[in-house]
């Protein structure tokens, strides 16, 4: 008999017997001692983790939240973590998260989601996501520093569905070592396919793995292609509403998000008021930076958002924000400083419009403005280092690492 043939016949076999004696079972409460007990075999099922992304819910110096995405929902909700490498080896890890799983209508699998609190600030964990027969390998992270220290980050958005070109800004961002990334929006083409998140968050989970070894964490902010989507909500974790949000970074920078897709009201009150307490409340020490989707002020592509103008421009102006980092045109564009709508002769006076969406997306001609200082239509990132001297330094590098334009901020 061919081998084949003859798993067949056995599997077969067990089933007929199996049955049989299921019968017996109902049949008498009490079957006879002779009769014997027979096991249909246990198959687990390897589901290894896919798709696995860092995102922050609460204090970056304490907490960190791990996502992961698999086909079946009963395949564990555990991080194993600990401050030195335990190669993967699940025993010897000394902590234990327990986080949740869910599904959504179109979603592919189920998501995961556990936040690691308590952590120490400062420093690297390794961890692995999962449950016992289906954890992933090991990575790590790093906590934010609780004292001023010199720091890389990067961002950058638009990256859509031309997976040739996102890619391409992926891996080249990896080799500057960020210890996040700002992404902001058009992540995929149209956020109700599950499909395309899914090919997204592949890229996330290959390529933000910094040469240092450190899993990126990613802070987003709601683009137009989202389509304010159920999907993204269920796939990202962050703090109070998740479409308006801040996040500080040590000390010495705070990242505040908004959503410019939001219905008129929600711009013009709800988001106006909570953007005048938090940046009322931010210390004057602390790098501003605020991020949304839609570029306030045109260079080519899109045109501009004048009711942002009217209504957030204004709050800029007064607490003096650092940096405003937009995408939606498909370019990179960075503005002199701006007060009141115009220009200005320092960035200590003034605000820097940034925009960059070119991390995939196709590109718009670059049209240089009177307010523009430097634009270019090319894939690209832009990197921002924040040393412990109070100096920023800016660089927008394409894909092959090669930077096409530099600027240095001081508090």
């Amino acid at each position: 008999m061919k081998p084949k043939k003859f798993i067949v016949t056995v599997l077969a076999t067990i089933f007929v017997l199996s049955v049989f004696l299921s019968f017996i079972l109902v049949r008498f409460q009490n079957p006879p001692l002779f009769l014997p007990i027979i096991f249909l075999p246990v198959i687990s099922v390897h589901d290894e983790p896919a798709n696995i992304h860092l995102t922050f819910q609460n204090d970056p110096q304490s907490s960190i939240t791990v996502i992961w995405q698999t086909d079946n929902p009963d395949t564990g909700d555990e991080v194993l973590f600990d401050n030195v490498s335990r190669c993967g080896v699940a025993s010897l890890y000394r902590y234990k998260a327990v986080g949740e799983h869910h599904s959504y209508a179109g979603a592919t699998g189920y998501v995961h989601q556990v936040e690691l609190t308590n952590l120490s600030p400062d420093t690297v964990y390794y961890f692995i996501c999962g449950g016992p027969g289906n954890y992933s390998g090991e990575r790590a992270f790093k906590t934010a520093p609780d004292s001023p220290v010199s720091f890389t980050f990067v961002c950058g958005g638009d990256s859509r569905t031309n997976i040739t070109n996102r890619i391409l800004v992926s891996k080249a961002m990896r080799h500057v070592n960020p210890v996040f990334v700002i992404h902001t929006g058009d992540m995929v083409d149209d956020g109700r396919i599950q499909k395309q998140w899914d090919s997204w968050f592949s890229d996330v989970n290959d390529n933000w793995i910094g040469d240092n070894g450190l899993t990126i964490p990613i802070i987003p902010c709601l683009g137009n292609h989202e389509n304010n989507s159920t999907n993204y909500y269920e796939q990202f974790a962050l703090p109070g509403n998740e479409q308006w949000y801040y996040i500080d970074w040590g000390p010495s920078l705070r990242i505040i998000v908004l959503n410019s897709q939001a219905s008129p009201t929600q711009v013009s009150m709800e988001q106006v008021n909570w953007l005048n307490n938090t940046l009322a409340n931010t210390p004057t020490d602390k790098w501003k930076i605020v991020v949304f989707h839609r570029n306030v002020y045109y260079s080519g592509g899109h045109d501009n958002a004048t009711d942002l103008i009217d209504y957030w421009v204004p709050l800029f102006d007064q607490y003096h924000v650092d940096i405003v980092i937009q995408g939606h045109t498909h370019h990179y564009h960075r503005t002199k400083p701006l007060y009141n709508n115009t220009i200005v002769d320092s960035y200590r006076d003034g605000t820097m419009y940034l925009t960059n969406g070119c991390w995939g997306a196709p590109l718009h001609d670059y049209v240089p403005q009177p307010y523009s200082d430097y634009g270019n239509a090319t894939l690209c990132f832009t990197q921002i280092c924040i040393f412990q001297n109070g100096t920023l330094k800016l660089e927008t590098k394409d894909v092959n690492g090669y930077t096409i334009d530099s600027c240095i901020l001081t508090k």
